[in-house]
């Protein structure tokens, strides 16, 4: 028995990009449907006896109708063109929060050779010889523990495959500090022949059998370095061996000292430094540290404009100067409410507005004593 798996597609995200390309999609968008595409393209070329989703298909329980008819397309290529059995699950971007609702997934059962889990219960699915026992995420811990009760494996099967989509129990560093992400126990993986996991978006093996298969694309600057794509399985015996996609590259930057510079200074060096990995194609995070509230003032505004146009994505993040004297006379201290509110302003759609201007004025506010 040979498998693929794959999980943490997330179609969808990326949709705060400023850039859009021809088809109304953002090109960050674009860029992860590409990932996955070429995941889908190289399953179909490998022709497993069976492929697997472990779950977050979609970054949003509501993915549009443009996001949808590209995930169709690709599940309907994979398992009923291509005849390549195909088994998916709902993770916990995938699964609504209200039972009655009803997962966007629910939409596949349609699509021959293609078994979906959604609906927040273990179904056991046959295929060849081998029994499939796919666990969907679960609206609450104690629906997820009755469920998980529920998956023995077969003796009369030749092989036991468990699928789930959570982070493994005991294990922290496999947590994406997600609303409603549930821990699912070793010892289970313990039980069956392979168990393919999803929600960890980097490829690692967490049990004798049972592996994260990682996302298809970059989701986040952590994982800047980390190669992305899916995982073949052989099962008789087990071998595990990982194949890379193409994703777009992710940098950071030199921090830099903006201590004693004057705005149009800083400017230049940060030009300087955009330079030096040729951004055009490249998604590029830079700190700025020791940032006063002149150095703001008379950062050009152009410049950075600039410098943003000519950049595939570019995300720079000011940090104020240490207050010495504030700390000495035991001042009320601001904290991290001005990183936060900068934090917070990659989450929202700011296509209107001047973005490097706001985060100015909002530091030069919180910088500013009463």
């Amino acid at each position: 028995m040979k498998l693929c798996h794959l999980a943490d597609s997330h179609l969808g995200a990326g949709d705060n990009h400023p850039r859009r390309a021809p088809s109304g999609l953002t090109v960050r968008q674009e860029d992860i449907i590409r990932s996955f595409v070429e995941a889908v393209d190289r399953i179909i070329e490998i022709k497993p006896d069976v492929c697997i989703h472990a779950g977050d298909l979609f970054h949003a329980v509501r993915p549009t109708n443009r996001i949808m008819a590209i995930a169709v397309e690709q599940f309907h290529r994979l398992a009923s063109r291509h005849g390549i059995p195909t088994v998916i699950i709902a993770g916990n971007h995938d699964a609504p929060k209200q039972p009655h609702i009803g997962a966007a997934l629910e939409v596949f059962e349609r699509i021959d050779n293609l078994y979906v889990a959604a609906r927040g219960e273990m179904i056991r699915f046959t295929l060849a010889d081998t029994a499939f026992f796919a666990l969907p995420h679960c609206l609450t811990t104690q629906s997820l523990k009755e469920q998980l009760a529920l998956c023995r494996p077969d003796p009369e099967a030749a092989h036991n495959v468990l699928i789930m989509h959570g982070v493994a129990a005991g294990m922290p560093e496999f947590s994406m500090a997600d609303l409603g992400e549930q821990e699912l126990p070793v010892e289970v993986m313990n039980r069956f022949d392979y168990t393919a996991l999803g929600h960890f978006h980097n490829y690692c093996q967490v049990a004798d059998r049972a592996w994260y298969a990682g996302s298809t694309e970059r989701l986040s600057q952590s994982e800047r370095e980390i190669a992305k794509g899916f995982l073949m399985v052989g099962l008789d015996p087990l071998e595990v061996k990982f194949e890379e996609v193409s994703t777009r590259a992710m940098v950071d930057l030199e921090t830099i000292d903006a201590a004693g510079k004057r705005g149009d200074q800083l400017a230049e060096i940060i030009k300087g430094r955009m330079q030096d990995v040729d951004s055009s194609d490249k998604i590029v995070r830079i700190k700025v540290e020791g940032v006063s509230p002149e150095t703001l003032k008379t950062l050009p505004a152009d410049t950075l404009a600039e410098l943003k146009q000519k950049a595939y994505a570019l995300d720079i993040r000011f940090e104020k100067e240490k207050d010495e004297t504030a700390e000495t006379l035991d001042r009320p201290a601001i904290g991290q409410l001005d990183k936060s509110f900068v934090q917070f302003l990659e989450t929202v759609d700011l296509a209107d507005f001047d973005r490097d201007r706001l985060i100015r004025e909002a530091l030069k506010y919180l910088t500013t004593p009463e």
